[in-house]
C-alpha cells in the first residue's frame, strides 16, 4: 500500500487503543453495518424503561448507527454519544439528525468526558467485546468518572457466537473478546456498582449459534471520601 494511503487511514483512525483491525471494518463497512441495524429493532428498548427515569441524562457509548441513542432520545431522555469510527458517526447523523451536536469522537478504554458533564445513566451495548481483556478495568473505571452516584449502566454482550474463530476474532478480523455475565459483574461490583437485574436474549439478526446478555447495575460509591 502507498505511503500516502497509509498516513490517510492514520489520519481517520482516533487516537485511542481501539482494535485497529476492528476499527478498520467498521470504518469500510459503516453502510452496512448502519442498514442491518436500522432494519431490526433495538433488543434493549424494554430495558430502557427499566433503567432510566424519564428525562434522565444519559450516555451511548459506542453509538454504531445511533439507533439506540435516536430511541432514547425519543423517550425523553437528555441523550449524548460516543462513537470512535468516522463513518459510523456520519451515518448516524445521516439517518438520526436529531443527533447533532450530540454525538463525540471517543471510545473506551481511553474514553475521558468529552462533553464535561456527568451522566445519569450510560448504556454500553455491544462494545466491550471489541477490547482485550487487559483494557477492561480502565473501561470500566472510564464509565465510572462519567456517572453520577446512584447512575446506572446498562451492558449488552454477546452470551455465545458461533463465527468467532481463532485468537478471538471473526473471518472479518473483528475483535471479540469472550466474557460471560460473571466476570463482568464481578468487575463492576468490585468498582462500587451493584447489579440490580440482567436478562438473556436471542440474536435479534439471527445470527446462527449467537445469543446475549444484558446486565444492568447501579453506581453506589464514586470512591471519594
Amino acid at each position: 500500500m502507498p505511503k500516502s494511503k497509509i498516513a490517510e487511514q492514520n489520519l481517520l483512525r482516533p487516537i485511542s487503543l481501539m482494535d485497529a483491525k476492528t476499527f478498520d471494518y467498521y470504518e469500510r463497512n459503516a453502510q452496512v453495518v448502519a442498514r442491518r441495524y436500522k432494519e431490526v429493532c433495538s433488543p434493549l428498548s424494554s430495558q430502557f424503561r427499566i433503567a432510566f427515569r424519564k428525562g434522565a441524562r444519559v450516555l451511548d457509548v459506542g453509538c454504531g448507527s445511533g439507533r439506540d441513542a435516536s430511541l432514547l432520545l425519543s423517550m425523553g431522555h437528555d441523550v449524548f454519544a460516543v462513537e470512535p469510527v468516522p463513518a459510523l458517526r456520519q451515518a448516524a447523523l445521516a439517518a438520526h439528525p436529531e443527533l447533532l451536536g450530540r454525538i463525540a469522537d471517543a471510545a473506551l478504554p481511553d474514553l475521558g468526558n468529552p462533553f464535561g458533564i456527568t451522566f445519569d445513566g450510560v448504556i454500553c451495548c455491544a462494545v466491550l467485546m471489541h477490547l482485550q481483556q487487559n483494557q477492561l478495568l480502565d473501561a470500566a473505571l472510564a464509565i465510572r468518572q462519567v456517572l453520577k452516584l446512584h447512575g446506572r449502566l446498562l451492558i449488552s454482550l454477546p452470551k455465545a457466537r458461533g463465527d468467532i474463530l481463532a485468537n478471538d476474532r471473526d473471518s472479518h478480523g473483528r475483535l471479540f473478546t469472550q466474557n460471560t455475565l460473571k466476570n463482568i459483574a464481578i468487575l463492576f461490583e468490585s468498582l462500587d456498582f451493584e447489579v440490580i437485574d440482567h436478562w438473556e436474549n436471542d440474536d435479534v439478526l439471527t445470527r446462527l449459534g449467537t445469543s446475549w446478555f444484558t446486565i444492568l447495575l447501579e453506581l453506589r460509591s464514586t470512591g471519594e471520601q
